[in-house]
């Protein structure tokens, strides 16, 4: 009889173990099929749903870009360019309304810095111009508003211009106590709005003026325009020379000689050579001047800014 147990029968008995190996093997098996199945299933069906999947990897150089806030130096005088207002305490003149209105058009997101002048542009008396500390160092993307010069083209790369160039010229105490001539300053010791266009570089370039080049112990910078006007008043210097605009408005004060010496264009954006800047501003720019809100912008000279001193619009305006 063949009843006998199966642990008396040993190849039955491992017959029973290959089977049970082989089971949990096949079991393995369809198990990872399907998981690889599910895992195919869900591919195709993201490669053609609209995307929902958000990275959550680091930010790419684009997300910084899209994200950056850019800084716009703008300088403070009191005219019509740009001052401070006493109603607001805002910066506001013609060049931030530029500024904002560029900014928008790009669709950049710009904050105005409010600083000295030097900062962007300046030379010791006598010495070579050189670029400011805070452009040079990063502290802004851009300098807004400075006319643009061979010295600073070598330095500095420059947008498209939104103005004409302005004349510079001589100030004096009103009816001249000193008897300046403007013909000739020889020995003759003159101030300068330090990192303004009118340096004594500049002053040297001027045609039919003897003694144009001066020596240095007769340059005197001053890093504020309220110190300029306080050595006039002192009689520490015997006239001052800057761009015309800044004589504009300021009582005791009287302009002699207005001249073109050394302007190769008129305010524009000035930037480090390394900057992106330029890129997106210049043909949002382009399309500012091309509309009716430049004329506005214009207009807004003799409105929103005409308790300020300064030329009129007609003077400084492209295509006015």
């Amino acid at each position: 009889m063949e009843s006998a147990n199966v642990k008396d029968n040993p190849w039955r008995a491992g017959n029973s173990k290959l089977n049970l190996v082989l089971l949990v093997a096949a079991v393995c098996f369809a198990f990872a099929a399907f998981v690889i199945a599910i895992v195919s299933l869900s591919k195709q069906t993201g490669s053609s749903a609209s995307p929902s999947v958000v990275n959550v990897g680091l930010p790419s150089a684009a997300d910084y870009e899209d994200d950056k806030v850019w800084l716009l130096h703008s300088g403070y005088s009191e005219n019509n360019q740009f001052y401070i207002s006493e109603k607001t305490g805002k910066l506001e003149g013609f060049s931030p309304d530029i500024l904002n209105a560029v900014c928008r058009i790009a669709n950049k997101n710009c904050k105005i810095v409010a600083d000295l002048w030097i900062n962007c542009w300046n030379s010791a008396a006598g010495e070579a111009s050189r670029g400011g500390d805070g452009l040079m160092a990063g502290w802004y993307d851009a300098c807004g508003g400075y006319r643009v010069l061979p010295e600073r083209q070598r330095t500095f790369d420059f947008s498209d211009q939104f103005t004409t160039p302005l004349p510079q010229a001589f100030a004096t105490l009103t009816g001249n106590p000193r008897k300046f001539d403007w013909r000739n300053i020889t020995g003759k010791i003159v101030g300068f709005f330090d990192g303004a266009v009118g340096d004594e570089h500049c002053l040297a370039n001027a045609e039919g003026i003897v003694g144009a080049v001066l020596p240095a112990e007769n340059i005197r910078h001053c890093p504020t325009d309220e110190q300029c006007f306080e050595w006039l008043k002192a009689e520490t210097v015997d006239a001052l020379f800057s761009e015309a605009i800044l004589f504009q408005g300021i009582t005791g004060v009287e302009e002699h000689y207005k001249l073109q010496a050394c302007q190769t264009g008129g305010a524009a954006m000035m930037t480090r050579k390394d900057s992106k800047l330029i890129d997106w501003w210049n043909p949002a720019q382009a399309k500012l001047l091309a509309s009716k809100e430049y004329h506005e912008i214009c207009n807004d000279v003799k409105v929103a800014h005409g308790d300020q001193p300064g030329y009129d619009p007609e003077d400084f305006c492209i295509g006015l």
